[in-house]
């Protein structure tokens, strides 16, 4: 067993703890004993070592990881064969990888400083192009192969220095084109290039791809994509968008996102060439000064009581508002849960910024405690809570009615067979009650559903209305953009209303079942099955058919491996399933899965049974 490695010795180093262990062999901290000096020594598993091609490739692309030298890369001191055993001996990295500092940030729950996790992408980044100048591409880019090494900076602040490990191990056990011996391929599912997902040759941009995934989860907390299995890869990696970053962190910078948007193109000539190119874009970044807010004008605090209510409008002046229950106050609160002097505004022309005065019941600033006696910044659209009273900032406006939909809702796209629901904020200013009556031009009305009626809106105070989009799942239901015009128009009024202009574009992807027949198939080492597609969606469907099986012990031949299928029609191919030859034994059942990859939609699947007999049944 490897564990019993402990207290060998092993290319001249003893082994004293197991660091880690994952499929390709087992890393151990190790003590050099003539130069007294720790590293890490990585033995290969023995069923790799027994393998003539790997010993091979392992020599081969040892000596070339050897050469790499560079200050974001593990050095590598010593590759040799002892006893059978496979081992390199590498720097000891004693402060873990990205993975723990991931990992414990998830712990703590803190916020990283955006630059501090740029900057760790960065090294990662002139550690690939340093590479890959050099013909060396890593195919396992991950927080787990990149090691970190801490640092006492000034003042006490640790600087982290990121370098990268395991290049050349996914070369070591591949048999070509990316693909192991075995048939599988080489990589990290949720970290793989759409490349290396469809077993395509590989360079220096599947790096680069994998090293988006991971500046992803860094400035975001999250991954894009939530894989574990290749076929769940090829799914997302090849044919899904992933987030828009934005939506996951608000505050992330926009410049940030193309960054990370750009590393994660399907198409390899989309993505940054080199990854020169991309640190300097991560430099640029770091170095840009931080973004003046634009300056407001006419700002008017808003005060909303419990039932929702418009109850005051107080224009905010550079000289300020203050807030609380006693009389005196520009903004008077008459509630036993607001404090007698709760609150101050202040506006420096540029920026609104409101400090809680040791209020006794607290101010939330958009649901998160602000700190008494600590001036805190308010945007527009952000609220305050204030005992039961909610401030809210906004631009003041001449006009009597308002209408806004929610953010993002002027731009964006509805996808057949999804109801996509729209928020309209009306708001009328006047000094009297009024109903409005909704509607929408450009867009079919079979599409929309609307309240039924005027809506009434009180005086000061606004309402919200939804509506509801609903693209049906046609072959008659295309795809387009849709230039719309939502009005609101006021029946007391009728010169009186307001409009807003939305561009919705309609998905109308293909919408594929998939149909295996005979549901159960019998033979002694392979069974015959077709296999029908038809699409319901209203695009033609790109389709690349897969197959899996649990215990990867069925091979599959499709009579057609790729499929281009126009909506509303069907189509029917053959399968042959085949598995090794069994001479004796009882009836053996294989559940195996027909995947249908249907190029920028996921995929479709269906599952089916052959059971296995053997030459001679017992």
């Amino acid at each position: 067993m490897m564990n019993d490695l402990l207290g060998q010795i092993i290319g001249n180093c003893r082994i004293e703890a197991l660091l880690g262990a994952g499929g390709m062999g087992q890393v151990f901290r190790a003590r050099h004993v003539h130069l007294d000096r720790l590293q890490a020594i990585k033995v290969m598993h023995p069923h790799m070592a027994s393998d003539p091609g790997f010993q091979a490739r392992f020599r081969q692309e040892a000596q070339a990881v050897a050469a790499l030298e560079h200050p974001h890369i593990v050095r590598i001191f010593n590759f040799d064969e002892q006893q059978g055993r496979y081992y390199i001996a590498m720097e000891y990295m004693p402060d873990g990888s990205l993975r723990t500092l991931l990992d414990r940030r998830m712990r703590e729950g803190v916020k990283w400083p955006l630059t501090f996790g740029l900057d760790l992408i960065r090294q990662a980044a002139e550690a690939l192009d340093f590479a890959h100048a050099r013909g060396i591409v890593h195919r396992d880019i991950k927080p787990d192969n990149m090691l970190i090494e801490r640092h006492a900076g000034p003042g006490g602040r640790s600087l982290y220095v990121l370098k990268l490990t395991d290049f050349g191990l996914a070369r070591m056990v591949e048999g070509g084109g990316g693909i192991t011996a075995s048939g599988m391929t080489v990589g990290t599912p949720a970290y793989m290039s759409p490349e290396q997902c469809q077993g395509l040759p590989v360079d220096g941009r599947s790096d680069i791809y994998s090293l988006g995934i991971v500046l992803y989860e860094v400035v975001t907390g999250y991954l894009p994509f939530t894989v574990s299995r290749i076929s769940e890869a090829v799914e997302k990696h090849v044919y899904a968008q992933p987030p828009s970053p934005r939506t996951v962190a608000s505050d992330l910078p926009v410049a940030v996102e193309a960054i990370i948007l750009r590393c994660l193109a399907k198409k390899p000539e989309e993505r940054f060439a080199t990854g020169a190119e991309l640190a300097q874009a991560l430099r640029r970044v770091m170095q840009a000064p931080a973004p003046l807010p634009p300056v407001p004008e006419g700002l008017v605090v808003w005060v909303i009581d419990a039932a929702g209510q418009v109850v005051q409008q107080v224009p905010l002046t550079e000289q300020g508002l203050t807030v609380g229950r006693r009389a005196g106050h520009q903004i008077v609160l008459d509630d036993p849960a607001v404090s007698r002097n709760h609150l101050t505004i202040e506006w420096s022309g540029r920026r609104v910024r409101v400090k809680d005065l040791g209020s006794r019941g607290g101010t939330l600033l958009d649901g998160a405690p602000m700190t008494p006696h600590e001036s805190h910044a308010w945007e527009i659209g952000q609220r305050l809570e204030v005992g039961p009273f909610t401030l809210e900032l906004a631009q003041h406006r001449d006009d009597q009615i308002g209408m806004t939909l929610a953010p993002g809702q002027d731009s964006l796209q509805v996808v057949a067979g999804q109801e996509v629901v729209i928020e309209v904020t009306l708001l009328n200013r006047g000094n009297s009650d009024d109903t409005l009556a909704l509607a929408v031009e450009g867009w079919p009305a079979s599409w929309i559903r609307m309240p039924e009626g005027p809506v009434r809106v009180a005086a000061g105070s606004q309402t919200v209305v939804r509506l509801a989009l609903y693209v049906p799942v046609s072959p008659d239901a295309r795809g387009g953009t849709y230039d719309v015009q939502v009005h609101a128009c006021s029946t007391i009024q009728p010169q009186t209303g307001a409009s807003v202009q939305a561009s919705w574009s309609v998905a109308a992807p293909p919408s594929l079942s998939v149909q295996i027949m005979p549901e159960m198939a019998r033979g002694r080492d392979q069974a015959r099955y077709a296999v029908q597609l038809t699409n319901q969606g209203g695009a033609i469907a790109h389709i690349v058919l897969m197959a899996e099986d649990d215990h990867q012990a069925l091979a599959y031949n499709f009579a057609q491996h790729e499929l281009h299928l126009p909506p509303g029609e069907t189509v029917e191919t053959s399968l042959e399933v085949r598995s090794n030859r069994r001479i004796f034994g009882g009836a053996q059942t294989h559940r195996f899965k027909v995947i249908a990859a249907v190029l920028g939609v996921g995929t479709a699947t269906a599952e089916a049974t052959f059971v296995q007999t053997s030459l001679l049944p017992i």
